[in-house]
């Protein structure tokens, strides 16, 4: 199941992060796989602050969100961090919202839906070896 997981997620052919995920991965040193274009939501962009490889900052959701949709062509796209995923969901770009629930209680963190009403409908349920990867449609109003 995790390497179905994996699968899934090296196939999409852009990727959405938050500027917090983005630094603490490392700028994933400018490729996150394959050398597929990622998009990165900040607040803030300094114009010295040049990203490594395909990464580009943007400062407009809609914006990312085009052009992330403009590079993947049918492909899914692969959203990281909480706060992607809450500017998605806010202006109603987000899809699907997909879930590695791990027993692991880390006590720390921004919180995945602290202010934010979806409804979700669960589509899949993997138990993994380490992890229940849950998947959900996100309802749109």
């Amino acid at each position: 199941m995790d390497g179905q997981i994996f699968g899934e997620a090296m196939s999409t052919r852009a990727v959405i992060a938050g500027r917090r995920t983005f630094e603490l991965a490392g700028r994933w040193n400018g490729d996150h796989h394959d050398g597929v274009p990622i998009h990165i939501l900040t607040h803030h962009v300094d114009e010295n602050d040049v990203p490594p490889g395909s990464a580009k900052f943007y400062t407009d959701v809609d914006t990312c969100v085009a052009d992330a949709r403009a590079a993947s062509g049918d492909s899914p796209i692969l959203v990281h961090g909480a706060g992607a995923a809450q500017s998605l969901l806010a202006v109603n770009q987000l899809d699907e919202l997909e879930i590695h629930l791990v027993p692991v209680l880390l006590g720390e963190g921004r919180r995945l839906f602290d202010s934010h009403h979806a409804e979700l409908e669960l589509t899949r349920s993997l138990q993994g070896r380490d992890a229940i990867h849950l998947r959900y449609r996100v309802v749109k109003p």
